[in-house]
């Protein structure tokens, strides 16, 4: 017979990002995998939206000279997934034998375009994959390059099968279904503080854990200028930085496992029990016992889309 995992402890590391500064993030960044392995005990560790190098607050305040100079800064301090900030956060994630998700500016070092990425570590330090956000959202469009989708996917791990999402992906209905099809048990769902989403952040995890029968874990962060180095362009814009968190863990059936802590530096943890899946797939299977595909299907292509393709 298949055995489940055992229960075990997640964290959110809902710690302010260093902005544009990939050395600082990365030491960070290891300090918290540290923390939350040693001290919660974790066993997977997930960080919020574009946490190393930050979440690009000052998007939607160009264009003019300050925006350029912090857009430059944004695109130098983007990593590359094969470089040595990532490397550094494999071999800390191995150092202590913990899964890692996190968010992060990724830069293609031939061409600059940055991504809006989730990379997922193993316990071994093993890049097990990444993804790039489908479509960048409003203004974050003068700073990210939308992705094709070819890399939305499950890791079958031995604490079950993870998956997720950035941001207001999770707005896109068939995206979730295909997280459905998937088979994601443990979802992660990464965003930015801002206090103006929090209604948004908690109506759409708590539907994903009913209707995909899975645990969301919602990565947030809190931000302020005030934690910004002297200098940054746009550093007194009025609340322009300012964000409160609201990390929490959902389990399946919009029950909270940990309610959204907010306006504190912090990690947050609480127990994933995977077997609690089972519960609500047992009466709603979104591709199961509650599918209808002889009315409504969904069509994913998942063949990846280079904007150049040699032949």
């Amino acid at each position: 017979m298949r055995s489940f995992p055992d229960p075990f402890t997640a964290a959110v590391v809902q710690w302010a990002p260093s902005i544009n500064d990939a050395a600082l993030g990365t030491a960070r960044a290891c300090e918290a995998i540290a923390e939350a392995a040693t001290k919660h005990g974790a066993k997977l560790i997930v960080f919020p939206e574009a946490w190393l190098t930050g979440y690009p607050y000052f998007e939607g305040l160009g264009p003019g000279a300050e925006f350029r100079r912090i857009y430059r800064d944004f695109v130098d301090q983007a990593v590359v997934i094969d470089g040595p900030e990532l490397q550094a956060i494999r071999a800390c994630a191995a150092d202590h034998g913990v899964y890692v998700v996190l968010g992060l500016n990724e830069r293609n070092a031939v061409h600059q375009a940055v991504y809006n990425t989730i990379a997922f570590i193993g316990p071994d330090g093993t890049l097990l994959g990444k993804h790039r956000k489908m479509m960048a959202t409003i203004t974050e469009k003068l700073v990210w390059t939308n992705w094709d989708g070819s890399d939305l996917a499950a890791y079958d791990t031995p604490l079950g099968r993870v998956g997720g999402m950035i941001c207001y992906e999770h707005l896109m209905a068939p995206a979730r279904y295909i997280c459905c099809d998937l088979g994601v048990q443990i979802h992660i769902a990464v965003w930015p503080g801002y206090a103006f989403m929090d209604p948004i952040v908690d109506s759409v995890i708590r539907s994903l854990s009913m209707e995909n029968a899975c645990f969301v874990i919602s990565a947030r962060e809190v931000m302020s200028a005030s934690r910004l180095p002297q200098g940054t362009a746009y550093r007194d814009h009025p609340n322009a930085w300012e964000t409160h968190g609201g990390s929490s863990i959902v389990a399946p059936g919009a029950v909270y496992v940990t309610e959204p802590v907010f306006d504190v530096e912090t990690i947050v943890t609480g127990t994933i029990n995977v077997p609690d899946v089972l519960d609500v797939k047992w009466w709603s299977n979104g591709v199961g016992n509650y599918s209808r595909p002889d009315i409504f299907r969904v069509i994913w292509d998942s063949s990846p889309k280079p904007p150049v393709e040699r032949i």
